[in-house]
C-alpha cells in the first residue's frame, strides 16, 4: 500500500484508490447496513447477526460500538470501512455505528472530533446504554477516540464503557523512535503520508498540541482501554508511550503487541487467521466491559 499513499499522488487519486482497494475486503456473510444520521453526522449502522435476533427499537438492550475510521484524517470513509466494521460486528454481536466524519484538508481540526462527539451523543439518543457502548478507532480514528473521550468527561456526558485503539496515531509530531526504526518494515505507512495528513488536520496548530495529538493530553479519567499494535509499524511508539502514560494516570489499559504484524492488519481478518484472532481479542475485551 505504501507507494499509493501520500505525495506525490493527488489526494483525490489516493481517496479513489482506497475505495477500490476496500472492494477486496468485503464484509462477512450476513452483514447488513443502514444509512442514518447521528445528530447531524452521516453514519452506517452495521450488523452481522440473524435478523430475528435483532430486537426492535429502543436499543437499550443491545451493545453498541461507535467506530472512527482511519486514513490520516484525509482518507477513508464509512463505505471503504464496511468490511472492517462487518468483521467487528460479527465478532462482538454489537451494533456498529461507522461514522462518516468530515475529513481534512477540507475540514481540519476540530471538525472530525466534533463529528465523533456528536455521533456518540446520537447513539445514546437512540437509546443505547453508555455502560454497553464503546468507542473504537483505528489509526487516525484512534486519536479521535481519545480526544472525544476526554471531551466527554469535560462536558459531563456519560462516558462509554471502554475504548479500543487499533494501531492508533496519537502523536502527529511523529516524535516516536519507531517512525525511523520501522520505516522500511511497515508496508502500509510512510513518514511523507503522515506528514501530509498531520498538516492537513492540525491546520494552524502545532502538531504536538494536545488538541490534535492526544498522546500529550492529561489522560486521567479515560475509560478502560485496549490498545492493539503491530511490532513492525512506524506508529509502534505511539501505542507503547500512550499505554505507559495512561497507566501512570490511573487508567485501566491493556496493550497487545503483535510480533511481525503491520499497521491495521486487523482489516485483513477475512483472509488472515492472526487478524481474526486479534478481533476476537477485541470482542472478549468488550464483552467483559459490557457485561461484568
Amino acid at each position: 500500500m505504501r507507494p499509493f499513499l501520500g505525495p506525490p499522488l493527488p489526494l483525490a487519486l489516493q481517496r479513489r484508490w482506497l475505495e477500490l482497494l476496500s472492494a477486496g475486503l468485503p464484509p462477512p456473510r450476513g452483514t447488513s447496513r443502514k444509512q442514518l444520521t447521528l445528530g447531524s453526522v452521516p453514519a452506517l449502522l452495521v450488523r452481522c447477526k440473524p435478523a430475528e435476533a435483532i430486537p426492535p427499537e429502543p436499543a437499550a438492550s443491545r451493545d453498541a460500538i461507535v467506530f472512527a475510521h482511519g486514513g490520516a484524517f484525509i482518507l477513508g470513509s464509512a463505505r471503504s470501512y464496511l468490511g472492517f466494521a462487518g468483521r467487528i460486528a460479527r465478532a462482538t454481536g454489537a451494533d456498529v455505528y461507522l461514522v462518516d466524519y468530515r475529513r481534512a484538508p477540507e475540514h481540519p481540526h476540530p471538525a472530525p472530533s466534533d463529528d465523533l462527539f456528536a455521533a456518540y451523543e446520537g447513539v445514546l439518543a437512540r437509546g443505547h446504554d453508555p455502560a454497553r457502548t464503546a468507542l473504537l478507532g483505528d489509526s487516525a480514528g484512534g486519536a479521535l477516540v481519545v480526544s472525544t473521550a476526554l471531551a466527554l468527561a469535560e462536558m459531563d456526558v456519560p462516558a462509554p464503557a471502554a475504548l479500543v485503539l487499533i494501531s492508533p496515531w496519537l502523536d502527529l509530531s511523529l516524535s516516536g523512535a519507531s517512525v525511523t526504526l520501522n520505516a522500511k518494515r511497515d508496508p502500509v505507512l510512510s513518514r511523507g503520508f503522515l506528514e501530509a495528513g498531520g498538516r492537513a488536520y492540525a491546520g494552524p496548530l502545532p502538531r504536538s498540541d494536545r488538541r490534535v495529538s492526544p498522546l500529550f493530553a492529561d489522560l486521567e479519567g479515560l475509560p478502560p482501554t485496549l490498545v492493539q499494535v503491530g511490532s513492525d509499524e512506524i506508529l509502534l511508539d505511539d501505542s507503547t508511550r500512550f499505554a505507559g502514560r495512561a497507566d501512570a494516570a490511573g487508567v485501566e489499559v491493556e496493550l497487545q503487541r503483535f510480533e511481525g504484524w503491520w499497521h491495521d492488519f486487523q482489516a485483513m481478518a477475512g483472509t488472515l487467521v492472526g487478524a481474526r484472532e486479534a478481533i476476537e481479542d477485541i470482542a472478549a475485551f468488550l464483552g467483559r466491559r459490557f457485561h461484568d
